[in-house]
């Protein structure tokens, strides 16, 4: 049995404690099929109940979210081995609630922690995230269920929530040929991500939908949104897939910023998924907010050729529809 307080196990728990760097209650979460590995055992040793008779140690991760207290700085370890499904869209509602998947950090995509969701459930996204300062770490959020229904993988209308090594990508394509299916849901206040990967050329998009389209939820509107080192991938038969949209005249608020982002649209002639007209895409007399592209790289036609109201481009300077795109060396 590992001690919390000698040896290996206070090494575990000071390892972990370094990379959350919050102080609330900690609550692990082990998926019940790896009873067999050494780290369930070790896990269960290490998080055993507190004082009061609390739980630390979660066989699910509705279980361990219903357990944290909202501003209570409240930390949700996901085991990296295997998937940790939800039963339904499962919505954080809570403030300052830290996730974090253990695979050591620093993907891209591939994250080891997954979360997704349980086919025929109806549910419209995998995570709905309402309250302020949540942060996830390390998770890779999967869209499985293909109910007509289920056609996002994030809905994000929290505020100050921050996304670092995650990645988000539907599991299954029966959704790919509707126009309004997104990996992003974007009606956040101050949403950051960083070092994320939305969408994947694994699955074919047949249908003119965004990759992350700005959008309200309710009246929530996005707003002061960060999007930093972040790829955007997709493989479309159709060319008008765009990874950014703005929807909507009123979807929009204050500044907006995508810096060192890769807008990729893989071209795979076995399933004839081809370059997409534009990478983003506004509405037309966008009301108020606006989007500035900071080095953006692309092998789209166009950077944005249509209606771009309030989008503007710092970086390698072209024409003006194609600044940004890559081009063929010789």
């Amino acid at each position: 049995m590992l001690n919390q307080n000698s040896g290996y196990g206070q090494a575990i728990l000071a390892n972990l404690a370094s990379q959350v760097g919050v102080i609330g209650n900690v609550h692990i979460v082990m998926n019940s099929a790896n009873t067999d590995e050494k780290n369930y055992k070790h896990m269960q040793d290490l998080f055993p109940a507190d004082a009061d008779g609390n739980a630390r140690f979660y066989t699910s991760l509705e279980s361990a979210y219903a357990a944290c207290e909202s501003n209570n700085n409240d930390v949700v370890l996901l085991d990296g081995n295997s998937a940790h499904v939800i039963a339904e869209q499962l919505t954080i509602a809570k403030n300052r609630i830290h996730f974090f998947g253990l695979d050591g950090g620093g993907r891209l995509h591939g994250q080891g922690a997954k979360v997704q969701n349980t086919d025929g459930t109806a549910a419209i996204s995998v995570i709905h995230v309402t309250g302020t300062r949540n942060t996830f770490h390390n998770i890779k959020f999967i869209q499985v269920d293909d109910d007509a229904t289920s056609l996002n993988v994030l809905t994000e209308a929290g505020e100050s929530s921050l996304y670092k090594n995650c990645s988000f990508i539907f599991g299954v394509a029966d959704n790919l040929d509707q126009t309004d299916a997104y990996e992003v849901f974007m009606s956040g206040d101050s949403t950051e991500f960083h070092e994320c990967t939305f969408g994947a050329d694994t699955l074919t998009t047949s249908a003119a939908r965004a990759i992350m389209a700005f959008d309200k939820t309710g009246t929530a509107r996005a707003k002061s949104v960060v999007v930093k080192d972040c790829i955007f991938n997709v493989a479309s038969t159709s060319a008008d897939v765009n990874f950014v949209r703005v929807m909507a005249i009123s979807d929009l608020a204050y500044g907006n910023v995508f810096i060192n982002c890769v807008f990729l649209a893989s071209i795979i002639g076995t399933i004839s998924a081809i370059t997409l007209t534009d990478a983003v895409d506004s509405v037309g007399s966008l009301a108020e907010g606006n989007v500035l592209f900071v080095n953006p790289a692309t092998n789209c036609t166009n950077f944005s050729s249509t209606t771009s109201d309030n989008f503007s481009v710092v970086g390698p300077i072209g024409v003006a529809a194609t600044t940004g795109v890559g081009v063929t060396p010789s």
